[in-house]
């Protein structure tokens, strides 16, 4: 029997082995041909991902996997895809798939990026990574076990415009940062029963857009330490529908020499259509970004001459022009930048993109995770791995 184990270990690490180096060689081998893209997932969040895709000379939607052979090939035959699969595991196991790209609901996150990691395939998932701090930390670790390239989908984080805002930030010109506030809000009133905003794990206003403000938090406290969340808000149908957050980050002897804490504060709504407008409040001045914020495509920079009195600086960053016209979501056609991100990184060897890292999903998470405890108290998580169930619970 030991012989056995020993023998069926050895076997499991030379395929893990065998995986991972099958899809390194095929990334080396189109190093000058275009990255060859797996779709897993065939909703509408994947529609406008391969629509965005078609428009990346160095990308190429090459396959894509539904629950049923004929919603993939309804999906292939829509954005002109020539391989499908009815089942996500052999989209996976392709050598012909350079990285897989996941969209499926947020529930399934972590069981599809968990195996996509184990074969070896560089992986971008639709953000949330998974449905609680702890899963997200465990897929970050397998990524770095296996050396395998691994990215949440911020694609907010590669518009031009937050690369800016970066530069804005950390040439000090509006000195260190004081405080942020944005909104994030849509109408849910037409969401029916069924739709996924209401279901128990990953339904709710924080679950759905939560992370698109708290990932500024990062941006604007580079230095900073995670200290404090507090939240209240009310709740629709067992989620969250409204929320009110404040996130304090301790800043300690920082480079800035500021020594306040730094504060994140937002709304989040499903009850109304809000502006989608950041400020970013510093020493010196304050950065304006127009809604909607998590498509960026103008910012107004304030510089302080004394109270009252300033001038400014308007930055455009137009979307790329759209021959589509129609997206399931406005703005889907940014997703070029994100597409593009993932190809340099992968081209230069890197496991992560710099526009957002591991630390910064696992920290995302982290505040997304306390806001919903508070709101609306500890959400059971059920999760299927290799056909085994596991009840855990999400906590800070």
């Amino acid at each position: 029997f030991i012989v056995l184990l020993v023998f069926s270990m050895t076997i499991s690490r030379l395929s893990t082995r065998l995986f991972s180096s099958t899809a390194q060689s095929a990334l080396a081998r189109n190093a000058n041909s275009p990255l060859r893209w797996g779709i897993l997932s065939a909703g509408r969040i994947s529609s406008d991902y391969v629509k965005a895709m078609h428009l990346v000379p160095e990308a190429e939607p090459i396959a894509v996997a539904a629950r049923s052979a004929s919603k993939a090939q309804e999906f292939a035959d829509s954005h002109n895809i020539p391989k499908t699969f009815g089942n996500y595991h052999d989209l996976i196991r392709n050598p012909d798939v350079d990285v897989v790209y996941i969209g499926t609901i947020a529930d399934h996150h972590y069981e599809w990026t968990r195996e996509s990691i184990l074969a070896g395939k560089p992986t971008v998932v639709e953000k949330p990574m998974t449905l609680c701090a702890d899963d997200t930390k465990e897929l970050i670790n397998l990524a770095k076990e296996k050396n395998v390239f691994l990215m949440e989908g911020m694609w907010t984080r590669c518009f031009p415009a937050m690369q800016k805002l970066r530069q804005i930030i950390a040439s000090n010109e509006i000195g260190p940062i004081v405080y942020v506030q944005g909104d994030f809000g849509y109408s849910m009133a037409n969401n029916g029963p069924e739709d996924r905003i209401w279901l128990p794990d990953s339904g709710g206003v924080t679950m759905d857009i939560g992370m698109y403000i708290a990932q500024f938090g990062r941006l604007a406290f580079p230095d900073g330490k995670l200290k404090d969340v507090f939240a209240t808000g009310t709740v629709k149908n067992g989620v969250d529908h409204s929320v009110m957050a404040t996130v304090t980050y301790e800043r300690g002897d920082s480079r800035d020499g500021f020594g306040e804490d730094g504060l994140l504060q937002f709304a989040l709504t499903g009850a109304a259509n809000t502006e989608e407008r950041m400020v970013l409040q510093g020493t010196k001045g304050r950065v304006f970004i127009n809604g909607p914020f998590h498509v960026p495509q103008k910012m107004k920079v304030m510089y302080d001459q004394g109270r009252g009195e300033s001038t400014e600086q308007i930055f455009d960053f137009p979307l790329p022009d759209d021959p589509y016209g129609a997206w399931n979501n406005p703005g889907s056609i940014g997703f070029v930048h994100q597409i593009r991100e993932v190809g340099t990184a992968l081209s230069r060897g890197k496991k992560e993109c710099d526009s957002f890292t591991w630390n910064e999903s696992l920290e995302v998470a982290t505040v997304v995770d306390e806001i919903v405890r508070q709101v609306r108290g500890e959400r059971p998580i059920l999760r299927k791995v290799n056909g085994m169930e596991a009840m855990e619970v999400a906590s800070s």
